[in-house]
């Protein structure tokens, strides 16, 4: 099964200098496409992505992430892609894991796989090979929206990502919500592991533009789907049930399908 790796950048070339190579060498040949759409980057990016063996889209200004996403899909040729943040380094048999975990559920809509948040200051290749031993088959259903295993059929479904949400934040859950209307559950697999800088991009544009269009996203997402409405009790309950969760699966498994 081969998929198009889809990758939005702007900027943050070191980052995507380590994405990149960690896709080449855990990932195997012949089995996957890369196209990295560059939102206006200004830095050296252009430079060197043209002189690696990429599809390139470039735009000459930031169009958002959603826009990103759907310029490399309509520009994808496989019926599988893998949208990912290009803030992650890949382990060894990071796509084959999520392929064969999609191939399980005839009801996937995405999957995402177990993540390491932070500095990359450990083991990586250890790290990661002790993870997907321990948790393979440890899953439950939500998405991280910096990976994301979509087989492209769900876009016929339930519609492109939208648009009208700005730069980036909220697109990711809106979709996912859609494909929920459509009877489509989405998953984590704790089969398959990154590591994740996290929001290296977005932090950027929080101080070069403020957190308007955050906060207009997120506005968005509350009046269409009611996210982020729920009260005090109702989000205490949540909380203290994920903290029992995580407790139960780090004694179980020695890990957390997000750790930080």
């Amino acid at each position: 099964m081969k998929v198009s790796i889809i990758i939005p950048v702007l900027n943050q070339l070191e980052f995507t200098k380590l994405c990149l190579e960690s896709i080449a060498k855990n990932t195997p040949k012949g089995e996957y496409e890369t196209i990295v759409v560059d939102n206006g980057s200004t830095d050296k990016t252009a430079a060197y992505l043209k002189k690696m063996k990429v599809r390139y889209i470039r735009n000459k200004t930031n169009l958002g992430v959603a826009k990103a996403w759907n310029q490399g899909i309509k520009a994808s040729k496989y019926d599988f892609v893998c949208i990912i943040n290009n803030d992650l380094v890949l382990s060894k048999g990071w796509l084959e894991a999520l392929v064969d975990f999609y191939a399980s559920k005839p009801d996937a809509g995405v999957v995402s796989p177990g993540t390491r948040e932070g500095v990359l200051d450990y083991d990586f290749d250890s790290y990661a090979f002790d993870y997907t031993r321990a948790m393979a088959r440890v899953y439950e259903k939500e998405i991280f929206g910096w990976c994301m295993l979509i087989k492209k059929d769900r876009f016929e479904k339930a519609g492109m990502f939208d648009e009208t949400f700005k730069i980036g934040v909220g697109e990711d859950r809106d979709f996912y919500r859609r494909l929920k209307e459509k009877g489509f559950n989405s998953y984590i697999t704790g089969s398959s592991f990154v590591h994740h800088f996290r929001s290296q991009t977005l932090n950027v544009m929080r101080k070069e533009k403020g957190k308007e269009f955050e906060d207009s996203n997120i506005k968005v997402l509350k009046e269409r789907w009611g996210e982020g409405k729920d009260g005090y009790f109702t989000r205490k309950t949540k909380s203290v049930l994920k903290a029992v969760k995580n407790t139960y699966m780090k004694a179980r498994y020695g890990h957390f399908l997000l750790e930080k």
